[in-house]
């Protein structure tokens, strides 16, 4: 429903309910735009647990293959651009570490992106902002302040949040400046680096965590981190022998989890509730999925 609904408010300008439409398309969501996020980080669950009900029933797949080409280009259409690159980011990750599924994944990507591709065609105002607008603020094309500034991190507010943030990091190394305290310390003068450096969190996990709870905080995420990371290059390795150490579904799942542990693009507040429940989601059906295993051996 929410996926026909979102395509319903992009395309007539308001949604079944009569909510409009201004620049972001945002569905039954209205003034909140996390209609791309809220899909994205649902996304790898809803792929992973699909594919139990493929086997189970074949008629079922042509179904759900249109849903995931549908939901991926709502994605893009919503304007959400760290949403965008974040699905793509799961998608990657699935056809590379991923047994059966590779070309599931990979056709139903490509698809997403013709139609995509045909959709900016007719209605670029979604391209706009996905891409000239991220380029814009990168400074990278038309440049806005060619005669003051280099490049920014994603755009100037971005920037100025971040180095604002590595301001209280410095003055509160061990355990930050507070959970949540960084909408109330932007505007003291020995932090503020302009008028954009304010806002009700630095739009950046990493820098966040290192900026309200410090090294002590840091230090867990980095550890969580280079789990991660071990896991799955351990997988790749076996896979290099037709081996696998994770399942089909948990590669769905930690593709997910992939999400929220890159360091390089702008999130939303570590903190916030629906974000920390969306992330908590994947941590059963993992665990509950490597117990399986270890019961069938």
């Amino acid at each position: 429903m929410l996926i026909i609904d979102g395509f319903y408010q992009f395309f007539s300008g308001e949604n079944i309910l009569g909510w409009k439409r201004d620049h972001r398309t945002s569905s039954f969501f209205g003034e909140e735009k996390i209609l791309g996020s809220y899909l994205s980080r649902l996304w790898p669950i809803f792929f992973g647990l699909s594919l139990f009900l493929i086997k189970k029933n074949n008629k079922l797949f042509y179904v759900i293959i249109l849903v995931f080409i549908l939901t991926e280009t709502l994605i893009f259409l919503s304007g959400d651009r760290t949403a965008f690159f974040l699905i793509n980011l799961s998608a990657i990750f699935v056809i590379l570490f991923s047994r059966k599924i590779l070309k599931l994944r990979l056709i139903t990507l490509l698809l997403s992106i013709m139609l995509i591709t045909i959709i900016s065609f007719f209605n670029p105002s979604a391209k706009e902002r996905v891409f000239d607008q991220t380029l814009k603020q990168m400074n990278l094309i038309n440049k806005i302040d060619s005669n003051k500034d280099g490049l920014y991190i994603f755009s100037k507010e971005h920037t100025h949040h971040y180095l604002s943030a590595y301001k209280m990091f410095l003055d509160n190394k061990f355990f930050g400046v507070g959970v949540k305290n960084f909408r109330k310390l932007c505007k003291d003068h020995r932090y503020e680096i302009s008028k954009m450096s304010c806002a009700p969190h630095p739009h950046n996990s990493y820098v966040q965590i290192l900026s309200e709870t410090g090294i002590a905080g840091f230090l867990f995420l980095i550890t969580v981190l280079f789990y991660f990371i071990t896991y799955v290059f351990k997988h790749f390795l076996l896979k290099t022998k037709s081996k696998y150490y994770f399942t089909d579904f948990e590669i769905c799942i930690l593709s997910g989890l992939a999400m929220y542990l890159w360091p390089f693009v702008p999130t939303g507040n570590v903190f916030n509730n629906w974000l920390s429940i969306a992330m908590i989601l994947n941590l059963p059906l993992l665990l509950w999925s490597r117990n399986q295993l270890k019961l069938k051996e």
